[in-house]
């Protein structure tokens, strides 16, 4: 980028770690984030981090833009910086633009090679960013149908530190695309009901789905997600013994009807085309 800085030097890594004190200390924050970060010497940033989360006694949360959708090359940057970095899940995100895309992807392959599966401790997830947006340099916007099911898996699942995109929650006004209103019912529903254990239906190329049974701590927690890239469908999933007779509606108005937990705590979950369905109490 014309910044030819070397980060070797003893005089450029002191006076970069002044600078991130002072940042620190300036701004409040705790935590950064690092771009282009495959373009610097990983073992700067590693000792950088390192001295800093030293010198304020913080844990300073730090993730990495290293853009490229191999996921091997996101662990081995894990790797030479001793996992003091997570990193954005790249491959993550194309998964996502291709099954938007693409009406024979398998949808059950969707979590196969990112780092949210491999290294979920490290993956900070997302759906899109400024540089993904439409009449950006790596343009890969997801399709606007598929996003509900893409905020769904980074939002309503265990595992990755997920990543809104403001242009998809406020719009982006001079490309006319318009924020989501799903995502503030998807991140709602993150708060209250994304909790317990959960159980995964990944076993069908056109519909997915998976279950979090709640916990005591959660009021009324526990949910039900499904998502379909082809017709109308449904499937059969356990949610716990707890729901037992109580009725679920779908928090996305997809679809109409109610279900009924059985007494051995399944539930028959219908979901429309193309679409996503997130079925609560």
């Amino acid at each position: 980028m014309g910044a030819d800085i070397d980060f070797k030097n003893p005089e450029v890594v002191e006076e970069c770690t002044k600078w991130g004190k002072w940042y620190l200390e300036t701004t409040k924050v705790d935590g950064f984030r690092l771009d282009a970060v495959k373009h610097i010497d990983s073992g700067f940033y590693k000792n950088w981090i390192r001295t800093l989360r030293e010198q304020t006694q913080d844990e300073l949360f730090a993730v990495g833009e290293y853009w490229t959708g191999d996921v091997s090359k996101l662990h081995r940057y894990i790797e030479k910086t001793e996992g003091e970095i997570s990193l954005f899940d790249v491959p993550l995100h194309y998964n996502f633009a291709s099954a938007s895309k693409n009406e024979n992807y398998d949808l059950s392959q969707i979590l196969e090679h990112t780092l949210v599966k491999e290294n979920p401790s490290k993956a900070v997830t997302f759906v899109d960013n400024h540089d993904t947006q439409p009449g950006q340099s790596l343009e890969s916007f997801v399709e606007r149908w598929f996003k509900p099911a893409a905020y769904s898996i980074i939002l309503l699942r265990d595992a990755g530190y997920p990543c809104v995109f403001y242009g998809d929650f406020y719009g982006i006004p001079h490309n006319n695309i318009e924020g989501l209103e799903e995502l503030k019912i998807i991140i709602r529903l993150r708060k209250e009901k994304a909790y317990g254990k959960q159980n995964d239906y990944f076993d069908n190329q056109k519909i997915i789905g998976w279950t979090r049974e709640g916990d005591e701590e959660h009021i009324k927690s526990g949910l039900a997600v499904i998502t379909s890239s082809g017709g109308d469908g449904e499937k059969r999933m356990y949610i716990g013994t707890q729901f037992a007779g109580e009725k679920f509606m779908d928090s996305l108005g997809n679809c109409e009807e109610e279900v009924i937990i059985d007494e051995e705590g399944f539930g028959n979950f219908k979901v429309k085309g193309k679409s996503t369905s997130i079925w609560i109490t």
